[in-house]
């Protein structure tokens, strides 16, 4: 509902025999009906994800999928919903994302996928998948703003007390500090703090060396292994972290928060974003921005949508993002 009128209409579809889909959680999710079953259009279908969209579907779930397909709108997927999606078929020779674990067994399970592990969603054509469940949320925000203009997303995203939405090719997670997790060297698992600490001076390999307490040459042997990244590029993703930060509480000027997080100028910090996440500084800040009243809904209310939501029978662990 937005403004007290209802633009989706929601439409649970289960893989199972029974009105009902159990979750991992042990929650039970109702008033579904068996996918074969439904007879009506489908303007956007959501894959969800779960430890059962990993497991290979029926075969009459993967036929009905390719045969639905060229008569829906939109396809997406959240989480190892791609797993579904790609068992059909539908993701062949596309770049897709799912949740960072279980990037490596879709690919090896999928070879004609170009399955990108950090983003948080991905749009290619009609088709979009998402990393984590949470990222279903941006991706939602984001069919929303598609359907209904900037300013209805912006508004659901205000009452949720989200920001607007984060863009798609944003890193799923802040990976470069998630790293300290499987470094056994204490002095190494030190050293993304340390070195976001001291994003304001000089970082090169000689002041990483002595932050960690090795000689040069062992200090890259360890660096590589632990990493498997340069130096430098490593501290770029960490300058574009912290700079994200600041970007978000709209409080610096670009150029200062260039100079806070060791870029040289601000055209080396848009350089920078550019490179790693596909958007600019400046777009960066205006996606999680105050919302200034600048873009106008659709001027016509849009018609009502069916979104189909393809759950599997089996227990999942995500429930489905149906906040549209």
């Amino acid at each position: 509902m937005v403004g007290g009128e209802r633009h989706y209409s929601i439409k649970i579809l289960s893989t199972g025999l029974t009105g009902t889909v159990e979750t991992a959680g042990g929650m039970a999710i109702g008033n579904a009906a068996r996918f074969s079953e439904h007879a009506g259009p489908i303007d956007t279908l959501i894959a969800i994800g779960g430890d059962g969209a990993v497991a290979p579907q029926p075969p009459e779930v993967y036929q009905w999928l390719r045969e639905r397909a060229p008569y829906i709108r939109r396809i997406t997927s959240i989480c190892t919903g791609a797993f579904i999606l790609a068992g059909a078929g539908l993701l062949n020779g596309r770049r897709v994302a799912t949740h960072w674990l279980w990037c490596d067994l879709l690919q090896s399970r999928y070879k004609h996928l170009k399955v990108d592990r950090d983003p948080i969603f991905i749009k290619e054509g009609k088709f979009y998948t998402t990393a984590g469940v949470t990222a279903g949320i941006d991706l939602s925000l984001a069919l929303v703003e598609e359907d209904l203009g900037h300013a209805t997303a912006a508004s659901i995203a205000r009452i949720l007390v989200l920001f607007l939405r984060r863009p798609g090719g944003q890193s799923q997670y802040s990976s470069l500090l998630a790293q300290q997790e499987d470094i056994d060297n204490e002095r190494m698992r030190d050293l993304p703090a340390w070195a976001k600490a001291h994003l304001h001076q000089k970082l090169d390999v000689a002041q990483l060396a002595k932050a960690a307490a090795m000689g040069l040459r062992t200090f890259m042997r360890q660096f590589k292994a632990q990493f498997d990244m340069t130096p430098a590029r490593w501290i770029q993703s960490i300058r574009v972290e912290a700079a994200m930060q600041h970007l978000e509480d709209r409080t610096l000027s670009i150029g200062k928060i260039a100079r806070l997080t060791g870029f040289r100028d601000e055209q080396a910090l848009r350089r920078a974003f550019v490179q790693q996440i596909g958007v600019t500084p400046k777009q960066y800040r205006e996606r999680f921005g105050e919302l200034d009243g600048s873009h106008d809904a659709a001027s016509e209310p849009a018609d009502q949508l069916s979104t189909g939501v393809l759950e599997d029978s089996v227990p999942q662990a995500s429930l489905s993002p149906t906040v549209l």
